[in-house]
């Protein structure tokens, strides 16, 4: 009998060919895969870190055109990973998710810069929306200088 070998099936958090649309840190994984799985569904690149200092590294080397964090994770808490990765020179679009939106927005407002703040559960249609606004409004930014083209 012939067999035939089957590759396996890349993790979750895997993307080979280019930087993702989304990269979600949340150190909850089941919360990264389901938002992941979600969003693959609606055509994002989308991968996932766990750990915020992975985190870091990641977007330092492979940098996403968004980052959706959770502001209350072990370790590194979401409002501090995105001030790293803006000083680090990230520039690109920031929503924070978090249960306690209005205490996020006062902690947030003068530390970093963030598109939004989503309250969990995130309202799934509500967070595409998010999405394709910030890629769509990103891909008409030139690299080079910022400016609109």
């Amino acid at each position: 009998m012939f067999s035939r070998e089957i590759s396996p099936r890349p993790p979750a958090n895997y993307i080979a060919y280019k930087a993702p649309d989304v990269m979600i840190v949340d150190d909850e994984e089941y919360v990264c895969r389901e938002l992941v799985e979600y969003l693959r569904g609606r055509g994002f690149r989308a991968n996932f870190e766990t750990d915020p200092r992975s985190a870091i590294a990641t977007i330092e080397r492979d940098p996403p055109l968004t980052i959706l964090v959770d502001i209350n994770m072990r370790g590194i808490d979401g409002t501090r990973l995105v001030e790293l990765v803006q000083n680090l020179g990230f520039n690109g679009v920031v929503i924070l998710m978090s249960g306690d939106v209005d205490s996020v927005y006062r902690a947030t407002a003068d530390r970093v810069n963030v598109l939004h703040v989503l309250e969990k559960p995130i309202p799934l249609e509500l967070l595409t929306r998010f999405l394709r606004g910030a890629l769509a409004a990103k891909s008409r930014v030139s690299p080079g200088n910022g400016e609109a083209e």
